[in-house]
């Protein structure tokens, strides 16, 4: 899987997921119907891409399995689009911030406030009655979306096996050297 844990990659699976929008509801909306279609793909674009911001060392398929078993449950109950772009929204800024990245509590609320409802907002300034204005607004989103990585502050939780805290870390680091040398 290919990781957009960086701005162009981001904004290159924006790009990506608004093209892939056109040819998924050529082919589903006879199937399932325009509706369910939209909402089977806007939870699986949010569960590949929250997987895709999985920093390296981490495995992204649990990652995306969550974000797909949570988000379906959001598509379940969601009545309208509005709903359901809402609700897939705070589980990527939930994941983002909350379990994948690290910055401190009021930064992240911040960021996670002015990209998501940024992104919501220009979307639905894109979106119209049209599927090809559908494909407009994921793009859309999703390049607000891009910004994440632009901001200072954000650095990749760390995996579950090390230190949280710096001073223990140093101190572990600091054992490690004396053992090595023989003190």
């Amino acid at each position: 899987m290919t990781r957009c844990n960086t701005f162009a990659r981001s904004a290159l699976f924006a790009a990506v997921a608004a093209a892939g929008w056109l040819s998924w509801v050529l082919v589903a909306a006879p199937l399932l119907g325009v509706w369910n279609a939209r909402a089977v793909y806007l939870v699986g674009v949010t569960a590949v891409y929250v997987a895709g911001l999985s920093p390296q060392g981490r495995r992204p398929l649990p990652v995306a399995l969550a974000t797909f078993l949570i988000a379906a449950v959001v598509a379940l109950i969601a009545h309208t689009t509005a709903e359901l772009a809402i609700g897939l929204a705070a589980i990527l800024g939930i994941a983002r911030s909350g379990l994948l990245y690290r910055a401190g509590p009021a930064r992240a609320v911040a960021t996670e406030a002015t990209l998501l409802l940024g992104g919501l907002v220009f979307a639905r300034f894109l979106a119209a009655i049209s599927l090809p204005a559908t494909a407009l607004a994921l793009w859309g989103f999703f390049l607000v979306q891009s910004l994440f990585f632009i901001i200072a502050g954000v650095r990749p939780r760390a995996l579950s096996g090390s230190h949280p805290d710096p001073f223990e870390e140093a101190q572990r680091r600091a054992l490690a050297l004396l053992e090595q040398t023989g003190v």
